[in-house]
């Protein structure tokens, strides 16, 4: 058993591993291997020999949709989709889609084993500074009501909402989780 002291060290070293880089194109197969685990983690599991080499033309109803259509979603206008890398392996995400003068986060997740070693804040930072640095008002996003998203997001000045702001009128609902919003001007 590694000594608390170990321990910290072995993820300073990792975390001092980490790099945010935007998506491009050629990151298509590792941001579906992040996917894959992430799935893997609520039960489903798929096989990665399975990833196409392209983003397919799948059903608006496919769950993994935007990310088949990541440049319309999420690279178009103020939004934006950023990958965590630990050396060449993808550990983490962030996309943000811009609903006109305000961005709607839409995917948030680090894989479990790289968790607690402030890689979510890093990639939630980078969204919040490039939407400040662009004429965003702000930034939305659902989350659980008592996950360990919400406490990252309220970190980051995030608070819960009951009703949408201006610009997030077309947003879907979702009863089982809470509205939380950042303003940026």
């Amino acid at each position: 058993m590694k000594s608390v002291k170990e321990s910290s060290t072995d993820e300073q070293v990792v975390t001092e591993l980490i790099s945010i880089e935007p998506f491009e194109r050629e990151d298509w197969v590792p941001l579906c291997e992040l996917s894959i685990a992430q799935l893997a983690e609520h039960g489903i599991i798929l096989d990665p020999e399975d990833i196409p080499e392209e983003p397919e033309d799948t059903d608006r109803d496919c769950p993994e949709w935007d990310l088949d259509h990541i440049e319309e979603v999420y690279l178009s206008g103020a939004g934006g989709f950023w990958l965590a890398w630990c050396e060449d392996i993808p550990v983490g995400q962030v996309g943000a889609q811009d609903l006109g003068g305000v961005v709607e986060l839409r995917r948030m997740y680090v894989r479990a084993e790289y968790r607690h070693r402030g890689i979510g804040a890093r990639l939630v930072n980078t969204l919040i500074e490039h939407c400040a640095a662009g004429d965003v008002q702000a930034i939305e996003l659902w989350t659980t009501k008592d996950g360990p998203g919400r406490s990252l997001y309220e970190k980051q000045g995030f608070r819960k909402v009951d009703m949408k702001g201006p610009g997030f009128e077309d947003t879907d609902d979702r009863p089982d989780e809470i509205r939380m919003r950042l303003g940026l001007v």
